[in-house]
């Protein structure tokens, strides 16, 4: 069987560093190409100041230190004549296709593409043009970036249905090379269950995932009566979360709110089936691989429809929240609450819908585009289809 060879993953989160959704999709769809058999090199940022190497079969991890010569602050982009003389040295052979995650590789992207005719996807996780937020020089140049990837790179891909909707208007001259490909899952079921008062929610600390309407939320289920406990596992700004401890407070409900920080991926993992319910109060959410996580998992979920959400959450699966406000979020969980059949009924058909998303799946889909892309690219022969692995 004809299979890919030599795959680039150029992602500044991979596995332990991770920070959201962006981070875990990478790190699982890599694992399911090495899997098929694609050699495959990720690489990514360090913290460190010195590179280094992590190797196994069919997966090397190269992460560059942030800093000079392979990286520019002024610009937020890694250099590519260093990076590429660094792996001229080490001997490394050219990819025959280079996936794209994370803006900081838009300048190394399209010095490969355009000197090497080495077909480009770029996976658009977010738009930065549709950030909430103040505009600022930073934020112009995150949307400049993104710009160029759309311009320079082969393929765009777009995990959900709603963001392919955002590009095509905000973007409307690249529509013609999109296609949507949807995130996966690793099922992770289990037959530990935890109280359904207990509830959990994963994710970065930002505005825009409703974290201040969620603990709103508690306080109100609180002061009706009922026994309620959160637990929050993600990291944000310094300054975000210290207002966020101090709305708990001011609320309450500091006993009834954990901060669990940064956990690894590994741990939420195991985390989701010893909690009785997650909690997804997003206003925007690209895809939503979380609450897709949490009906792998068959616990009951409640959650809002936001953007890529509206994929797969419905209420035959999730207890729907209409809108992304406290008194919404609340009257959502009490629900989930009050009505046992339905809520086990839910969970049963959110288990059988997440076993449709599987990173293979979205791995062959991949390998897939590539070789499209290389049968309209006669120059890269030898790569995706004319070469045995």
């Amino acid at each position: 069987m004809r299979q890919p060879r030599r795959l680039w993953i150029l992602t500044n989160e991979y596995e332990p560093y991770i920070i959201g959704g962006l981070g875990t999709a990478v790190t699982n769809l890599t694992k399911a190409y090495v899997r098929s058999g694609v050699h495959t090199t990720v690489l990514s940022q360090s913290s460190n100041s010195s590179i280094s190497i992590t190797k196994s079969e069919r997966l090397c991890i190269v992460r560059f230190p942030t800093r000079a010569p392979y990286y520019s602050m002024k610009t937020r982009q890694f250099n590519p004549a260093a990076i590429e003389r660094w792996i001229k040295h080490q001997g490394y052979p050219k990819p025959n296709g280079i996936h794209v995650h994370s803006l900081q590789f838009a300048n190394l992207s399209k010095h490969y593409k355009s000197k090497h005719q080495i077909p480009v996807i770029y996976t658009s996780h977010s738009l930065v043009a549709r950030e909430k937020g103040p505009g600022s020089k930073k934020k112009q140049m995150r949307i400049d970036q993104q710009a160029l990837l759309f311009r320079r790179t082969s393929k765009i891909t777009i995990p959900s249905r709603s963001e392919l909707d955002k590009l095509k208007k905000l973007y409307p001259r690249f529509a013609g090379k999109t296609a949507i490909v949807n995130h996966g899952i690793i099922l992770h079921k289990s037959k530990k269950r935890a109280s359904r008062r207990h509830l959990l929610y994963v994710g970065r600390l930002v505005p825009l995932k409703g974290i201040e309407p969620l603990l709103n939320a508690i306080s109100k289920l609180k002061r009706d009566g009922n026994k309620v406990w959160l637990d929050l596992v993600g990291t944000g700004s310094r300054r975000y979360v210290y207002q966020l401890k101090a709305l708990a407070r001011k609320l309450g409900i500091s006993s009834e709110v954990r901060w669990l920080g940064f956990r690894s991926q590994r741990q939420v993992q195991k985390m989701y089936a010893t909690y009785g319910a997650v909690v997804m109060p997003s206003s925007q959410e690209s895809f939503g691989l979380v609450a897709l996580e949490a009906l792998a998992s068959g616990i009951p979920l409640v959650s809002t429809r936001a953007g890529g959400l509206a994929d797969f959450v419905n209420s035959s699966v999730a207890q729907t929240i209409p809108k992304a406000n406290s008194t919404a979020i609340a009257a959502s969980i009490k629900v989930m609450w009050s009505n046992k059949q339905l809520t086990d009924k839910r969970v049963a058909a959110g288990s059988r819908l997440a076993s449709r998303y599987q990173w293979p799946k979205a791995a062959s889909r991949y390998k897939q585009l590539f070789r499209q892309l290389q049968g309209s690219n006669t120059s890269n022969k030898g790569g995706w289809i004319n070469r045995a692995h």
